[in-house]
């Protein structure tokens, strides 16, 4: 089993109750859609736990490209394919959204 993060810049869609994601974003030039789980501590961020943190609006991610971290877990079992897991672990921009939201509600 192999683990690697990676960070990506795409169209983030995410359903904070099945914790599930997807990423439309391009790898070398191609469109690529990844889906995955988010991370637990994450998705207590989508439903406004205090202790995770800041709060995340889910309905504002898709509004433009964000720079995210993924996890990527790739599974290797003896007589068959590999097989790849991904994890959204971080939204690296989420603050960046946060302060211009304020900034256009103060305005």
């Amino acid at each position: 089993m192999e683990e690697h993060g990676t960070e990506y810049v795409g169209t983030l869609f995410v359903l904070p109750a099945t914790r599930a994601f997807e990423l439309n974003t391009t790898l070398h030039g191609v469109p690529v859609t990844l889906t995955g789980t988010v991370a637990q501590h994450l998705a207590a961020q989508f439903a406004g736990n205090d202790a995770a943190g800041e709060h995340i609006d889910a309905r504002q991610l898709a509004l433009q490209p964000r720079r995210v971290e993924i996890l990527t877990r790739e599974t290797h079992e003896r007589h068959r394919a590999p097989r790849k897991v991904h994890f959204l672990m971080r939204i690296l921009d989420v603050s960046v959204q946060a302060a211009g939201h304020e900034a256009a509600t103060n305005a």
